[in-house]
């Protein structure tokens, strides 16, 4: 190879490579650093507020109101990247009610309607924006003691809905949160809700990975081969 023609394919190499380096270079720093945000549910209290609210009785000349309580179950939300999260919004994408057998089926909700932020007043149901290690919370549901139904913070509210809203069972609420250049998040809420406003239990639902779903089979196959060896009160022998 001639010194000539070296150069000339160092030379083109090198402009290759540099414009590469341009092209791709910012758009792989914004993929690495990207936000990336955890939702979250658990007994701290933050995820469930007791509040006093006011309700008018009287829409006379001068507004009568009575006081009650109220409770919020709310999902944490924190990012978890350097780059602001922007434009986040939330929205329940599905609730879930579970059957005699205890497993979940589809109701009649089949929207996506959005959530609101915690604490933001007319601006809750508005896109945030979430800096890196900000605790911010969604709320999902709320109960009232003056009521024997529970209500998702949905807006709007679909009038369709609300014999959904009046029954009495276990019912599982996905939550999902979305922004720019964000990867979507999706949390499930498990609720039981009996019909009395303080008498609830709430938990986040696990979802089981296949390997998880296989370990349980196995486990729950062992545990009936063993019971049906003799002498343990199930086996066929005596």
């Amino acid at each position: 190879m001639s010194p000539e023609y070296s150069v000339a394919l160092n030379t083109l190499v090198g402009a290759v490579l540099g414009f590469g380096a341009a092209v791709f270079a910012e758009p792989l720093r914004l993929w690495i650093y990207r936000p990336k945000l955890k939702l979250a549910f658990d007994e701290t209290p933050g995820c469930r507020a007791r509040t006093l609210e006011q309700r008018q009785i009287d829409g006379g000349p001068v507004p009568v109101y009575s006081t009650h309580e109220a409770d919020y179950l709310r999902v944490k939300v924190i990012n978890k990247k350097p780059s602001i999260a922007k434009n986040c919004r939330a929205y329940l994408v599905a609730i879930e009610q579970a059957d005699n057998q205890g497993e979940f089926q589809s109701t009649l909700y089949i929207d996506s309607i959005p959530l609101p932020w915690a604490c933001r007043a007319e601006e809750a149901y508005n896109p945030l924006d979430l800096p890196q290690g900000i605790v911010q919370f969604i709320d999902v549901i709320s109960t009232r003691s003056i009521s024997t139904e529970f209500r998702p913070e949905i807006k709007p509210f679909p009038f369709r809905y609300m014999e959904l809203f009046q029954q009495r069972g276990t019912f599982r609420f996905t939550v999902q949160v979305s922004g720019e250049n964000i990867e979507p998040v999706f949390i499930k809420i498990v609720f039981d809700w009996s019909g009395v406003w303080d008498k609830y239990e709430a938990r986040q639902s696990i979802a089981l990975t296949n390997k998880v779903r296989s370990c349980v089979a196995k486990r729950r196959h062992d545990l009936n081969r063993l019971l049906d060896e003799p002498g343990t009160g199930r086996g066929k022998g005596k």
